[in-house]
């Protein structure tokens, strides 16, 4: 037994606190939202598309070198926003429910994201509808913005517009596809992290982000720029499940390390408190 496991078993046991806590407050969210989901049946009727509009390529790159449009009507390469982890948000600005609901729920769950945003990451929210201009997205940014009560510094949260070529560019390389229906958008409800330089790293399905979840994919995509300890001791009592989506507590790891650290402590006790009494 080694110093890196006692600290990793202690890192684990503060970490399993917070999220036994995390889990209630989501569990009583969730049970609170059950009445807005029920008015969403049938706009996810109407536009949700099948589950093959959206193939994840985890490890491939998005081209950065894409240009579009701010809210504040200024060109930019992607590369000028994503220097750091990114979470990347496709939407359509005018969606009357689901896309707005995506970002409400980022909204909810960025307070509870364990780092800083504009310095440990970034947020990139693009319009995959080449009508909607620049005062829309401003419109929007606003909005959110507004919602958290300007919590995060203004620019580290970016709301673009663009160009047929660009969005598809950025799309079909994450795999990400959607079709116009009308007014609506057929389109996947997701949104997906990348590194620094456009690594897509994991991929969040559905409306409401879980601040774990999206911690957890940040840090993923830090590449470094968080601190080895901390990203060993979250790794360790963590691991990230492929068919959910999500990551899940390792509690048969983590119980394992308890008690191999107790039986190792109390084998201790006695050998040591017992040559102090001899002595």
């Amino acid at each position: 037994m080694t110093c890196r496991h006692l600290l990793l078993g202690f890192a684990c046991l503060l970490i399993s606190f917070q999220v036994v806590i995390a889990s209630e407050e989501m569990k009583m969210a969730g049970d609170q939202s059950m009445t807005g989901d029920k008015t969403m049946t049938e706009h996810h009727q109407m536009v949700e598309p099948p589950p093959n509009w959206l193939d994840e390529r985890l490890g491939d790159y998005i081209p950065l070198s894409t240009h579009f449009t701010d809210s504040n009507g200024q060109q930019v390469l992607l590369s000028e926003l994503i220097d750091r982890p990114t979470l990347v948000i496709p939407v359509y600005y005018r969606c009357r429910n689901v896309c707005n609901m995506l970002l409400g729920g980022l909204v909810e769950a960025i307070p509870d994201i364990k780092l800083k945003a504009g310095e440990d990451y970034r947020i990139v929210t693009f319009s995959i509808d080449t009508t909607e201009s620049t005062d829309i997205a401003a419109h929007s940014k606003k909005t959110f913005m507004t919602a958290l009560n300007n919590s995060i510094p203004y620019d580290s949260w970016t709301f673009l517009t663009g160009d047929d070529k660009n969005i598809r560019l950025v799309t079909d390389s994450a795999g990400y596809r959607f079709q116009k229906k009308g007014v609506d958008f057929l389109h996947p409800v997701a949104a997906f992290v990348v590194s620094g330089t456009g690594k897509i790293v994991r991929y969040l399905n559905g409306y409401r982000f879980a601040p774990l979840d999206l911690t957890m994919a940040l840090i993923e995509a830090s590449e470094d720029r968080i601190g080895h300890p901390i990203r060993t001791a979250i790794s360790f009592c963590f691991s990230y499940d492929p068919a959910g989506r999500r990551y899940t507590f390792n509690l048969l790891r983590v119980s394992g390390t308890v008690i191999l650290l107790t039986l190792g402590t109390f084998l201790l006790y006695l050998i040591f408190g017992g040559r102090k009494k001899k002595s």
